[in-house]
């Protein structure tokens, strides 16, 4: 189903794409940001929840500075000094996190208008271009990303993109979700697993990644098995300190380029249990510290940890002490492809 959202600032119309399966799941996304604003699932009742944090109108999109539901790129996370060097060239981004590049800085595709390449009941696709030095990094890079849902309650990304210049390439949707519903306030009661051994510390509250890979055996970060978020995100522990609670990047138990099933979240509340894959380094565990006071769909309040986000990438900064060659590297070759997906697979306990 397709409808008219709203309009933006610039008087572009802004359209929402519904896609869904014979269960009654769907996702709505909007062409401004290829945004997820709904996401409903069955919860332990039958009953649909929409579990995704979001706005009721566009201008709350334009104008919000926590990234809901939005596809981040080109480079997802932060960049330290917002500086990348590429075949001995400097390029300096914006420094609009701190000193850093934060969710690749002002000219983020997160506030721009895609366009609808195709859709139809379970499935649609957005594109859209970030031109040569727009955020001031080179070429012209063409990105895809579509959306489908699945009979067995699994809600998919699949990306891809291509520069006409090495560059970086790096992208993520920064979904917040609360499995007892958007409405319900904290995700400190839902149930955690992340199948990582190691973690990525930061080096202070301005949320850089150190370079070191540090197992998270007997620390708060040891999610191998479920643990309620809760349960240590208050401890007096300097790494929860710097940024609020969690805001680290995992490294993903697997190799690279393989899908892999890497997080489990679970709310006793609503029964719904999401299993996550993907085929990428580590994803970002953000409990949702800096929402804030604000409000969002049906005027209802949200609140610091009013939403999680598990954000599958490339190690943050990476571009900056990974050697180009390698795989878990996101700089790309002119022509050369850029592919990753992501699964939500939803059920019920």
């Amino acid at each position: 189903m397709k409808e008219v959202f709203g309009k933006t600032g610039n008087g572009d119309v802004v359209n929402a794409y519904t896609i869904s399966n014979k269960s009654g799941m769907s996702a709505t996304i909007i062409d401004f940001g290829a945004t997820v604003v709904k996401l409903e699932v069955p919860d332990k009742q039958g009953k649909l929840r929409d579990i995704q944090l979001g706005y009721d109108d566009v201008k709350s999109y334009e104008e919000g500075s926590t990234f809901f539901g939005t596809i981040i790129g080109r480079n997802a996370n932060r960049i330290f000094e917002g500086k990348v060097t590429i075949d001995g060239v400097t390029y300096q981004m914006d420094q609009n996190d701190n000193e850093n590049n934060l969710h690749s800085g002002y000219n983020g595709i997160d506030k721009k208008m895609w366009t609808a390449l195709f859709y139809d009941d379970s499935s649609v696709s957005f594109i859209c271009k970030s031109d040569d030095m727009e955020q001031k990094l080179p070429g012209d890079v063409t990105i895809t990303v579509t959306y489908s849902v699945s009979d067995d309650n699994e809600f998919k990304i699949a990306y891809d993109a291509v520069s006409t210049k090495k560059t970086v390439i790096n992208l993520t949707s920064h979904m917040y979700l609360n499995l007892n519903g958007h409405y319900k306030g904290s995700i400190e009661n839902h149930v955690l697993t992340i199948n990582a051994d190691y973690y990525n510390p930061v080096i202070d509250s301005k949320s850089i990644p150190t370079e070191e890979n540090a197992p998270v055996e007997n620390t708060v970060f040891d999610f191998r098995t479920p643990k309620v978020i809760g349960e240590d995100i208050n401890k007096s522990e300097i790494q929860l300190e710097y940024v609020g609670g969690y805001d680290h990047n995992y490294i993903i138990n697997g190799v690279t380029g393989n899908i892999r099933h890497f997080a489990t979240v679970y709310s006793p509340d609503s029964g719904i249990c999401m299993d996550l894959f993907s085929d990428q380094t580590g994803t970002q565990f953000y409990s949702g510290n800096f929402v804030g006071e604000q409000k969002g769909k049906g005027s209802f309040d949200y609140h610091n940890r009013s939403g999680m986000c598990l954000e599958p990438q490339y190690i943050p900064n990476a571009m900056n002490f990974i050697p180009e060659d390698d795989i878990d590297s996101p700089i790309f070759n002119a022509d050369e492809r850029y592919h990753t997906e992501s699964i939500y697979k939803f059920s019920v306990k």
